[in-house]
């Protein structure tokens, strides 16, 4: 639902389309490069590359060489900003507008020094570029020849004091909307009035905004205020038509704002108008004249309607959809609107998030490394089209990051401070920060400050090894995973201790501990599990996730739900064990195979465990392909699920030995559909492959020896029929004899087989090596396909070779005498037998092609003798 919130509204134009694209994302650590102003902020590939108290340095290039020149105004007001007519003025004229000049002569690099600047102060600013014509747009947003269009930067606050952006946003939500039409779906029985919002709901309401507002905070690295006004309209009003038999409670309610002539329209479910703050229950389409004006605003309605077969009131529920900045020369603000059936924090957040890529691109230079990245992720791509067009997006928008949530802390994470203080829109404010940590010290009005968190306002290490800003930015603070506002448990944002320097007490520090928040180490353990729904050899193994959530229904017992996740890996497969204890609905995890985030198209496995009548798991949207898994039910009341995802074969995922990343996301929702993360909400914990050590004992289902009795044909020196004989054998003794060093093959093909058993009694010095072949290849050698060797290397190794990578290991080399080697293929699985013995087994890189030739290979002077090769082929 929330995945498809839309931003159809955003307009496609040169100030703001929607921004499909992002950095060439350098990978700069959970903490990006927050910090305080107590040194000046370099930038260096960037047009404000360096800003200081009292300075800043301007980089730019021009098409046409002319003068180093630029206009500088001190103001919290753009110059486009909307005023009516009696007001209006260009602020480029007026008093304060100071021309600073470069080094003399004529220039296209220009570099700029601009001193003399008030510390904690925002200046617009235009470049002197008399060869460029402005764009139209460019026009709307103060260009006038010369002079470019405006931009803005902040200069760093006096020593004490931290520079931020406060950025006003006007919220207007209607709580008491209700469809009046739904309740005369039965005209002789029209629903009762629904009760109004309590002013605890209402409390509730503000508080989502208050998360969303810390959640922009953190990430920002506490460089911008999203500070939320709300204005509450408690009337109750109408959605949709007055039917003529409307009386009573229902008779002559006013129409809700936000309808659209329509009982839903896609995405947000309604209609845009423009608040007056001033006049906030009056509707109105018109520019607001405001001295400081909003750059953007929310419109949050929450109707009812009535359903018959649960014969209750419901919430409508929404995506979202935004309109962008573009209007704000004509008295728009950037827009949202939404409905009040889902997650307020979220919608707030991802849409409001909207509004941000929009000042972004008014902001910055709108270009793939100056922006506020577009929160829908897709990979950069471009491709032909059947009918020959081309489909590209040129900007990358998925990084190494889960869903929603994790989207924006990610990408809000890659700005830096400098691109930070160049927003256009708000105004600057310097809040007390004695330590000059970078974490305001003690000031209500912000979303955090250190007060609250329990750091020490004085000392900016308060647990002695670690930045207090960088500490509280070990959090992305999202309070849990998508839900309804009204059923949320409380917040399970994990937190950092803030006095202590292993918040997790795992012995890392903080500040070297990849995942400083969670005790559980990042690996998947060398292990072989059976896919059985007993928990027997997962006992030893370490927890990779645990958590237990509680809720008290009021006037009720507690009520919770306790999950215990690890995960394991061999050559053959990836295993994963969760044990389930209370009363949970429904698991979700996704798993990322490849490192490169969950929307980077490549790797990702996504599923859904029901807890039903009987436990079911369904691929959610990723896939997953070649699943495996079993679940039962314990006497103490909890579940065991066990899965496996194959390496190779039909799975997305393959890997060798060790050192692959597996990042695990999970979700867990209890019986009163309320939902928790073991993690971060969709933070995705990366776990790094151990590498094998020692031997694993062999699966279960290893293939019996080949009988005579069961094999398709036999072969023997005396009845060698359908066997092609290489160069270089010869029959002596009953036996075929192969002294050679180059190989040579005793060949079966013409076959056509998906799984297969080969068979030879033999005795050799070394090198007994069996093989198969896929019907496709020509050039066949012990270097190919399917392969085993017992004794290679001089008697040294024995292994599987499996299309071109040696697989395996074993013991068992070649003595004195006659032996007995088969080569199996089956059930996604490769086995080798020695005498009668599983010696090897691998998980089978290719099991849905069909092998058409097995052969016997001899050579590398290893004296085979080869007395007879069975085989047995099944289709």
């Amino acid at each position: 639902m929330h995945r498809r919130t839309a931003w159809g509204y955003l307009r496609a134009t040169a100030g703001f389309m929607a921004l499909i694209g992002s950095l060439s994302a350098q990978s700069i650590g959970k903490m990006g490069n927050a910090r305080g102003d107590a040194a000046p902020l370099y930038d260096p590939l960037r047009p404000v590359m360096e800003i200081g108290r009292t300075y800043v340095v301007l980089q730019y290039f021009t098409a046409t060489p002319c003068e180093t020149r630029v206009q500088i105004r001190a103001s919290n007001l753009p110059a486009p900003a909307w005023r009516p007519p009696d007001r209006k003025q260009n602020l480029w004229q007026g008093q304060g507008v100071r021309i600073v000049q470069g080094e003399p002569g004529k220039h296209t690099y220009h570099r700029l020094r601009i001193d003399q600047l008030k510390p904690g102060t925002r200046y617009y600013y235009r470049i002197y570029d008399p060869g460029a014509t402005p764009t139209r747009e460019e026009r709307r947003w103060g260009a006038e020849p010369p002079w470019r269009r405006e931009y803005a930067f902040a200069t760093l606050a006096p020593r004490g004091y931290k520079t931020i952006i406060h950025l006003p946003v006007k919220v207007l939500i209607m709580p008491n909307v209700v469809n009046v039409a739904s309740a005369y779906a039965d005209p002789n029985n029209p629903a009762p009035p629904p009760p109004a919002m309590t002013k605890e709901q209402i409390e509730r309401i503000k508080q989502e905004y208050a998360t969303a507002a810390r959640y922009f905070w953190v990430n920002s690295g506490m460089r911008l205020w999203v500070d939320f006004h709300l204005f509450v309209d408690e009337r109750w009003q109408r959605w949709g038509e007055e039917p003529p038999n409307a009386q009573g409670f229902y008779k002559g309610l006013p129409p809700c704002r936000s309808y659209a002539g329509v009982d839903f329209a896609p995405p947000g479910g309604g209609a845009f108008t423009i608040l007056d703050t001033r006049h906030p229950l009056q509707v109105n389409h018109q520019p607001v004249y405001e001295e400081l004006p909003y750059a953007g605003q929310i419109e949050q309605a929450y109707p009812r309607r009535w359903d018959a077969q649960r014969r209750e009131w419901v919430f409508y529920n929404s995506g979202g959809g935004t309109f962008g900045v573009d209007g704000f020369p004509d008295g728009i603000p950037a827009r949202s609107q939404f409905l009040g059936g889902g997650d307020t924090a979220w919608l707030a957040t991802h849409e409001f998030h909207h509004q941000l890529e929009s000042y972004s691109a008014f902001s910055l230079s709108h270009r793939e490394d100056e922006r506020i990245v577009f929160n829908h992720p897709e990979p950069r791509y471009r491709r032909v089209n059947p009918d020959g067009s081309v489909s590209m997006n040129p900007w990358n928008t998925a990084g190494r990051h889960g869903e929603h949530w994790n989207v924006m802390a990610y990408w809000d994470r890659t700005l830096s401070d400098a691109q930070w203080l160049r927003f256009y829109f708000g105004e600057v404010l310097t809040v007390r920060d004695v330590d000059e940590d970078g974490f305001p010290d003690d000031d209500p009005r912000l979303p955090l400050d250190e007060k609250r968190f329990g750091t020490d306002p004085r000392r900016p290490m308060s647990d002695g090894q670690l930045n207090d800003l960088r500490k509280a930015m070990l959090s992305t603070w999202a309070p849990a995973p998508l839900q309804f506002t009204f059923n949320k448990p409380p917040s399970q944002a994990y937190t950092p201790d803030p006095r202590h320097p292993d918040s997790d007490r795992d012995g890392l520090p903080d500040g070297i501990d990849p995942y400083p928040l969670y005790p559980w180490q990042p690996f998947v353990w060398f292990m072989r599990a059976t896919i059985d729904g007993v928990d027997e050899e997962w006992t030893t193994v370490p927890p990779t996730g645990e958590r237990a959530f509680s809720h008290s229904p009021r006037g009720g017992e507690e009520q919770g739900v306790k999950v215990l996740f690890k995960h394991a890996h061999d050559d053959d497969a990836y295993y994963g064990y969760f044990r389930i204890r209370g009363d949970w609905s429904r698991l979700y995890v996704v798993l990322d195979g490849e490192g490169k985030g969950v929307f980077s198209g490549e790797g990702v496995v996504g599923f859904e465990i029901i807890n039903g009548a009987q436990v079911e798991l369904r691929p959610t949207g990723w896939g997953a392909p070649g699943i495996q898994w079993k679940a039962t039910r314990q006497r103490d009341r909890s579940t065991i699920i066990e899965f496996s995802i194959p390496n190779g074969g039909e799975s997305k995922w393959y890997w060798w030995r060790g050192g692959r990343e597996i990042g695990v996301a999970v979700d867990v929702w209890d019986g009163q559909h309320r939902g928790y993360s073991i993690y971060e909400p969709y933070n995705l914990f990366y776990c790094r492959m151990l590498e094998p050590v020692g031997l694993l004992p062999p699966p279960s289902n290893a293939p019996a020896e080949l009988a005579t009795e069961q094999a398709t044909r036999v072969f023997t020196p005396a009845n060698p029929n359908g066997l092609k004989v290489g160069d270089g054998w010869r029959v002596e003794g009953g036996a075929w004899v192969y002294e050679g060093h180059s190989e040579s093959m005793l060949l079966i093909d013409g076959l056509t087989a998906r799984a297969f058993d080969l068979w030879m009694a033999f005795e050799a010095q070394q090198d007994g090596v069996l093989a198969a072949f896929l019907p496709t290849t020509t050039e066949m050698n012990a270097g190919r396909d399917y392969v085993v060797f017992v004794g290679g290397y001089g008697n040294t190794i024995t292994r599987f070779r499996l299309f071109g990578r040696e697989e395996g290991d074993s013991t068992v080399m070649m003595t004195p005498g006659r032996h007995r080697l088969q080569l199996s293929r089956r059930d996604g699985q490769v086995w080798a037998l020695f005498d009668g013995k599983p010696i090897l087994w691998a998980r089978d890189p290719n099991p849905n092609q069909p092998v058409g030739k097995l052969a016997v290979i001899g050579g590398y002077n290893g004296k085979q003798r080869v007395y007879e090769v069975r085989y047995r082929v099944e289709p």
